[in-house]
């Protein structure tokens, strides 16, 4: 069983090949605006970038919508970050001398309502060898973790740690981003509850039903003692 760490999840294929055609084509048709605006005073100074935000635009709310019902059926997502809160998901859309510097994400975000940011997302929209650069870079304990996946594909990221976009060389790194609030607010406890939920999906059919049940208490409890309402 592959045991998987709630502060770095990797989720390849978020979108199936519908929706993320779909994303593709609202994307083609809404107009980008300079990325600063949503920047606080601090990343504002090393972010260049252009974005579509999700406020007053309807190709933009229309991404969000497919975006947000794909993480809404993800049992992976879901079990690892236990999102209480996700705010509109923005698209980014980096061309050649564009990048985003070495930044650490504001602890509190939104417009319409605002949010804890426990963890961030980035959803690649362009094909890794369509583009040369623009890799996500976190800082982590353990060294700089680097992201560049395929089409479709998402990673979920601890906002608590330094982190960038490098420059674009060439072509175009198009992204849809956004940042949640958990429902429990320490990632080591997230890390505890999805291994545990992880394990008790994964026991064999023919294992004896008490000593699963008692893990699901176990479970349950756990999540009545941390989680955040």
């Amino acid at each position: 069983m592959k045991i998987n760490t709630s502060n770095y999840l990797e989720l390849q294929n978020l979108l199936n090949q519908e929706e993320l055609s779909a994303v593709l084509q609202l994307v083609n048709q809404a107009g980008f605006t300079d990325g600063k605006t949503t920047a606080s005073d601090n990343a504002a100074s090393v972010k260049q970038n252009l974005q579509i935000s999700a406020e007053n635009n309807f190709h933009a709310q229309q991404i969000g919508q497919i975006v947000l019902q794909a993480l809404s059926r993800n049992r992976e997502f879901q079990s690892a970050v236990m999102p209480k809160m996700i705010l509109p998901p923005l698209v980014s859309l980096y061309q050649p001398g564009m990048h985003y510097g070495v930044h650490v994400d504001s602890p509190l975000m939104g417009n319409q309502f605002t949010i804890r940011t426990d963890v961030g997302m980035t959803l690649f929209l362009s094909e890794p060898d369509s583009y040369e650069g623009g890799e996500l870079e976190v800082m982590s304990e353990s060294g700089i973790k680097q992201f560049k996946l395929s089409v479709g594909s998402a990673v979920i990221y601890p906002t608590t740690r330094l982190h960038e976009v490098k420059p674009v060389i060439s072509g175009k790194r198009i992204a849809v981003v956004t940042w949640m609030q958990s429902a429990i607010r320490e990632a080591n406890q997230r890390e505890i509850i999805h291994h545990l939920n992880q394990v008790i999906r994964e026991m064999p059919a023919d294992s004896q039903k008490e000593n699963i049940l008692v893990l699901q208490q176990v479970y349950s409890n756990l999540v009545r003692m941390w989680a955040e309402l």
